[in-house]
């Protein structure tokens, strides 16, 4: 029965993650180089709001990984970019990518717009709070970057080499993803997670917020997963606040971000990421 359950999530997900990878790698083969063409355009934008709207955009459009990210900002900020354009990016690409984006869609098609709205809404915020709070003041330290890094690398791979790569680092995860997934189903009661989630509205956002710190591992990976605690009862908001949450406390993104930040700035990020995770959640599960 679980090997029948597993191969069914198999068969539901592998579209989705397949057409995740596909677009991603050609968007970093064939994009990279315009997407920080058009960044460092905004810097000259007359108008306030519509350059961090499209820096937030072009922050999700980008499937770099925060490793991949942190040289660009790095570069970016050497050339004078304002930190405003910067942090929107910055925020955005944590939040979503388009293979993420591509497999939120297993969970339903307003859960990914939802995703969308939100990932693009927190790049945004990001930027306006830092139009204000850090004015006067310097949020990214890229001091310790060499002075080579001012010029983003152009993409040498190619688009196969780049779509294996992908494939490699994200099927583990996956599959590692939808074992926990089947086991849940096989062994957990439904009942548990009503009783954690679909009663208790405030609590369930900050259970989900919490769980996000040590389940949330790979993006993909997490998707079979949240997939069966919708199933079983948890709230839309309560599966937001974890996918809005889990990339920016992911380790991996933590260590990235922290090359940037003093250890000041790096609280203040995490504390903006996760109480906006929070608040959306809240809002959600008010609204639906």
């Amino acid at each position: 029965m679980l090997t029948n359950s597993f191969w069914l999530q198999i068969r539901m997900i592998a579209p989705y993650w397949a057409g995740g990878l596909i677009a991603g790698s050609l968007v970093s083969v064939f994009l990279s180089e315009k997407i920080i063409g058009k960044i460092a355009a905004l810097a000259s934008g007359r108008f306030w709001l519509i350059p961090l709207c499209a820096a937030s955009l072009l922050g999700i459009v980008s499937p770099l990984c925060m490793y991949g990210t942190v040289p660009i900002i790095a570069a970016l900020g050497k050339k004078g970019i304002p930190q405003r354009l910067l942090a929107s990016f910055m925020v955005s690409s944590i939040l979503l990518n388009p293979n993420i984006l591509f497999l939120t869609f297993v969970l339903g098609i307003h859960i990914a717009l939802i995703r969308l709205g939100l990932s693009f809404l927190g790049g945004i915020l990001a930027g306006v709070l830092v139009s204000f709070l850090f004015r006067e003041k310097i949020l990214f330290s890229l001091e310790r970057f060499a002075a080579q890094d001012t010029k983003p690398a152009k993409p040498q791979k190619k688009f196969f080499s780049d779509l294996f790569k992908a494939f490699r680092i994200t099927a583990p995860y996956l599959v590692f993803g939808i074992a926990l997934a089947v086991l849940f189903d096989g062994y957990i009661p439904s009942a548990w997670i009503s009783g954690m989630f679909g009663a208790r509205r405030g609590l369930g956002v900050l259970f989900a917020t919490t769980l996000a710190i040590p389940l949330y591992v790979c993006g993909g990976g997490t998707i079979p997963l949240i997939n069966a605690w919708m199933r079983a009862g948890m709230g839309t908001g309560d599966a937001m606040a974890f996918m809005l949450a889990g990339p920016a406390v992911k380790i991996t993104n933590l260590s990235a971000v922290k090359m940037i930040f003093s250890t000041k700035n790096f609280v203040f990020y995490l504390i903006y990421c996760i109480v906006f995770a929070m608040l959306c959640g809240l809002i959600i599960n008010v609204i639906l």
